[in-house]
């Protein structure tokens, strides 16, 4: 019973993780314009604003594809935790530093979150990713 739970776990982690960076890649890549505008926003990241804006979407539909793709899934899946924690990490200095206008540049309807429920967001799919490399065997070179 343990083993379906795991494998019902991993299979249903996969399919939320690919959903979620294949659809924010694209829909950042879809708005591009108005991405590139929101990472400009962010002065530190204002000089790499265009190269960001082409990479990250980019790197997050590798994510989604690699996690889906069997021989390359545990390569998807440790991009994935990491961006993830990235991402989280991004979000709490955001909130730490009680700045009262914080760009946000995620893409499709993720971006209406208001900026606490985007951090429980990204903690829950961090997490998501983490487990499921965790219950699969972290360094393991097969696929779940």
């Amino acid at each position: 019973m343990q083993a379906v739970t795991k494998r019902y776990f991993t299979v249903i982690s996969n399919f939320l993780l690919v959903l979620l960076f294949v659809y924010t890649g694209c829909s950042k890549l879809l708005d591009h314009h108005s991405f590139k505008e929101q990472l400009e926003d962010i002065h530190y990241l204002k000089p790499f604003a265009g190269l960001v804006s082409v990479l990250l979407p980019v790197a997050e539909i590798l994510a989604g594809v690699a996690i889906a793709y069997k021989p390359v899934n545990r390569y998807g899946l440790w991009f994935a935790a990491v961006l993830m924690s990235l991402f989280s990490l991004y979000v709490g200095i955001m909130l730490a530093s009680h700045q009262t206008r914080l760009p946000c540049s995620c893409g499709g309807v993720i971006k209406a979150l208001g900026w606490k429920k985007h951090l429980y967001f990204n903690i829950f799919f961090m997490l998501l990713a983490w487990i499921n490399l965790k219950l699969t065997g972290i360094r393991k070179k097969g696929v779940s």
